[in-house]
């Protein structure tokens, strides 16, 4: 931005004592090297520190009530480099992190406009949640075993089809199946199985849904 420094200094130093005009022209030499070195942070910490560290202006000289002029040529040259005198972020800062999703909300001043696009955010996140669990449950088994020639002899030998259950419950666990719907144990309980295989208490209570019965029977002809 044009801004004209050395007449916005020669108007500041005007009747001001010799002392003023002297850390005037200190702390403009200052400005113009972080200019040139196109620093942003043209905070008055900042500037009264490394004022300071170089034997000018201290941080309470510029804060004073009588240093204004000191925050009028700092503030020309923060302008001069299309910045401000407050302290800009650190990198890692939170300000310059992508909003959330509620503070991007926060900022639609329409009711109806939040209400939307709150909808639309809850159906990204159940999409991704369902789309997490499948990569999560997905499993791809590569074959690595070499190809085999079969002979006419063995392919008319016949195909063998396996269970989809095979392997997958114990031999205890299948009992523990044919346990659960063992028709005297559920008859000296007092329970008795619906025509639809649910399980019903002797009071008529449903204790299992209606399919449990039959469901468990269906695994069981599998072994």
């Amino acid at each position: 931005m044009s801004v004209d420094i050395n007449l916005i200094l020669e108007n500041l130093k005007f009747g001001k004592s010799q002392r003023t005009q002297d850390s005037l022209d200190k702390l403009n030499i200052l400005l113009e090297t972080r200019f040139n070195a196109k620093e942003k942070d043209y905070s008055i910490a900042t500037i009264g520190r490394t004022s300071k560290a170089n034997g000018g202006i201290s941080e309470v000289s510029i804060r004073n009530k009588t240093g204004e002029h000191f925050r009028i040529l700092i503030e020309a040259w923060a302008t001069k480099a299309n910045t401000s005198m407050k302290k800009p972020p650190a990198p890692h800062s939170r300000k310059n992190e992508i909003p959330t999703d509620m503070e991007l909300l926060k900022k639609l001043d329409d009711a109806v406009m939040r209400v939307v696009f709150g909808q639309i955010i809850a159906e990204r996140n159940k999409l991704k949640a369902e789309n997490r669990i499948l990569k999560q449950n997905t499993e791809v088994v590569v074959d690595m075993r070499p190809m085999q020639n079969i002979s006419s002899d063995q392919a008319h030998q016949g195909i063998q089809v396996l269970s989809a259950l095979d392997n997958l419950l114990l031999p205890s666990e299948v009992d523990a199946l044919k346990d659960a719907i063992d028709e005297n144990k559920i008859s000296q309980l007092g329970w008795t199985v619906s025509e639809y295989g649910a399980v019903k208490d002797e009071y008529e209570r449903p204790l299992f849904k209606s399919g449990f019965v039959l469901a468990i029977q269906k695994i069981l002809n599998q072994f």
